[in-house]
């Protein structure tokens, strides 16, 4: 079982922030969202032996360690990969994750190949792990510590097309 303490999703009510709120505060919701809060698991050893179920998307970036993205509770998707097998941590509070509606604005922050998405590379001079939305966005997360410059970068790149 998952220690409460090292999962966002048992924190008390009312005591979660984003790690980009103020980065983001005043931003176009139709350029730019706050993807921070939703539920991301690390995966090492046994990637072969964990599933994602329905809501989930399992990122690989090698055989032996993956991300399993989720709208459900990241904890008990911890305790699911573990009991399968594989080592699993609750990354939700480790990473800042925001989408981009603007392949333009990606293009200014990154050299990838967008059409190799998802992957993991460079993302405005750091380590982005990049995946795409059914809808065409791209989220990119963070190290946490990290999110607010890229945020910054993000809304910066956003106005200078903008203003172009």
């Amino acid at each position: 079982m998952t220690p409460a303490f090292l999962s966002p999703s048992r924190c008390d009510e009312g005591t979660l922030a984003s790690p980009l709120r103020r980065a983001l505060e005043g931003a176009d919701a139709d350029a730019v969202r706050d993807v921070s809060l939703e539920g991301v698991v690390e995966i090492r050893g046994d990637v072969d032996s964990v599933l994602a179920t329905t809501g989930e998307e399992l990122v690989r970036l090698s055989h032996r360690r993956a991300f399993l993205f989720t709208y459900g509770d990241p904890a008990e998707v911890v305790d699911r990969a573990r009991a399968a097998g594989a080592l699993a941590y609750d990354a939700t509070g480790a990473l800042a994750g925001l989408a981009v509606a603007n392949e333009q604005v990606l293009r200014r922050l990154t050299d990838l190949d967008l059409e190799r998405i998802p992957t993991a590379g460079p993302f405005a001079r750091v380590t982005a792990l990049f995946r795409r939305d059914a809808d065409g966005w791209v989220r990119v997360y963070v190290q946490q510590e990290l999110g607010h410059y890229v945020a910054e970068a993000v809304v910066d790149a956003i106005a200078g097309l903008e203003n172009a």
